[in-house]
């Protein structure tokens, strides 16, 4: 922009501003423009952006759709927020429509930066801020929509329409389809945000098979201004320690590691056990229940809830070295915790055990007694706890399509995660585990799983709570042994 446009705009801004602080917000209907969006986050709002947060936002009033892939920690949120506010304050009438695949996500992620933002400056912005809702009359207004359904979107019109998908990687493609009825008005705009963690769906699609009508953005974390010097530049964006322990945790090549940290989609190969999307959905669907908790309700489905149903202790066992041993326990089909160890030698692990049996008193608690682990079921079981040892490595149950039965039991939590009948905690190194997982098959046409040695030659580390997970859903051939 020249620079005679810029100051006559910011003078033209400041006047709005006079005006808004009289108790009358004044709407441009002349010639000059209303501030960029850019501008309107640095001179009303009065906040700083970093390179790729300002060519997000430019892209939005050139084009009518945007798209922007981003890893973790990057401030995308936070400029979805400011294209909210900005659309609105610029364009009458206007409505702007949010979602994302929750509503907890729509509350509590970019509407809570809405919410910051506006305190910045409530008396030029104007209007009635509630929970998902600014309203500033009965024209103009921004809504947050869960994503529950595709009538959530009729019924929605004007002139100008602004509709922004947080977690655009999670919603639906009935929704999808709902919103571009609302993209029939006169001048609308798109705006999907997201991680790039899905192999299919339309965010997936808006950067493949639809890249001709959206701009598309990707950003990474190696381009944040926090990687430009010594230090951390920018406060709150991603650190170069951070990406460092995921690199270290989940290995380059790990699809996590190129969704979260470098703002690609996952190369979802055809050995994959399973996918990231799915496994996502998982670790989402336990914060809608740790939510719904909070709240006493529980809305999700029983199977996967059930607070007074069956818990289950499951077991990896390692020795030293930097394996972990993991304790993990399951109500239902919900993780409940996850418990790690390292350094402790099996009697120490046993007691450990032990402890968790008298405390939660499971209905039955797997250990793998494979090499050590066999110790800790012996002493477990000498002092009167039934416990059940699986060797994951004899015969299948299905002897003619698993190698064996670990390959039958990572195949059953495979089927868990792509039903959606399964809620993980969010913790990083089990996802990380899970979404590295692959698979073959021997001479005989039978799943096999990579073994661990083949796993640590490509840099993974031992899936040691992608064990444990697996062990707390393997099926029972029959019930446990008590040994008294």
């Amino acid at each position: 922009m020249e620079t005679g446009a810029r100051i006559s705009n910011t003078l033209l801004w400041e006047a709005v501003r006079e005006s808004a602080g009289n108790g009358c917000l004044a709407i441009v209907k002349a010639d000059r423009p209303g501030p960029s969006p850019v501008e309107f986050a640095e001179q009303v709002l009065e906040v700083e952006l970093w390179d790729k947060q300002r060519e997000l936002l430019s892209a939005l009033p050139a084009h009518h759709r945007v798209a922007v892939k981003s890893g973790n920690g990057l401030g995308k949120g936070f400029s979805a927020a400011v294209a909210v506010l900005w659309f609105l304050y610029t364009h009458n009438p206007a409505i702007v429509l949010s979602t994302a695949p929750t509503f907890r996500q729509v509350r509590y992620i970019l509407w809570r930066q809405i919410h910051s933002l506006y305190r910045r400056a409530p008396e030029t912005l104007g209007g009635t801020l509630l929970d998902t809702r600014w309203e500033l009359d009965d024209e103009r207004y921004a809504l947050g929509l869960s994503a529950d359904g595709p009538d959530q979107f009729q019924g929605f019109h004007s002139p100008n329409m602004l509709i922004v998908v947080d977690e655009a990687e999670g919603v639906s493609d009935n929704i999808y389809e709902a919103i571009e009825a609302v993209m029939t008005s006169a001048d609308p705009r798109l705006l999907l945000i997201g991680n790039p963690t899905t192999t299919s769906g339309m965010f997936r699609r808006a950067f493949y098979e639809e890249r001709q009508i959206y701009h598309c953005i990707t950003i990474s974390a190696l381009e944040s201004p926090n990687f430009k010097g010594d230090g951390v530049v920018v406060p709150g964006l991603v650190t170069p320690r951070w990406v460092e322990e995921r690199k270290q945790i989940w290995g380059e090549d790990n699809p996590l590691y190129r969704a979260r940290v470098l703002g690609e989609f996952p190369d979802q190969t055809e050995d994959a056990l399973i996918r990231l999307s799915h496994v996502e959905a998982a670790v989402e669907r336990w914060r809608g229940m740790q939510l719904e908790q909070a709240n006493g309700a529980a809305t999700s489905p029983p199977a996967l809830w059930e607070p007074e149903g069956e818990v289950v202790l499951a077991v990896d066992v390692a020795r030293y070295g930097s394996d972990h041993s993991v304790i993990l326990r399951r109500r239902g089909r919900r993780v409940d915790e996850i418990r790690t160890f390292n350094g402790l030698d099996t009697m120490q692990l046993a007691g450990w055990v032990a402890a968790a049996i008298r405390e939660f008193q499971p209905l039955r608690t797997c250990i793998d007694e494979v090499g050590v682990g066999a110790g800790v079921v012996d002493r477990l079981r000498e002092q009167g706890y039934g416990v059940r040892g699986v060797n994951v490595a004899q015969a299948a149950r299905q002897k003619e399509v698993f190698a064996n039965l670990r390959a039958e039991g990572y195949w059953r939590l495979r089927e868990l995660f792509a039903a959606g009948d399964i809620a993980i905690p969010p913790d990083q190194q089990l996802v990380g585990e899970l979404v590295s997982l692959r698979y073959h098959h021997d001479s005989r046409g039978r799943m096999l799983l990579e073994g661990k040695e083949d796993m640590r030659k490509r840099g993974v580390p031992s899936p040691d709570r992608a064990d444990a997970l697996m062990l707390a859903f393997l099926e029972p051939s029959s019930r446990p042994r008590v040994w008294i």
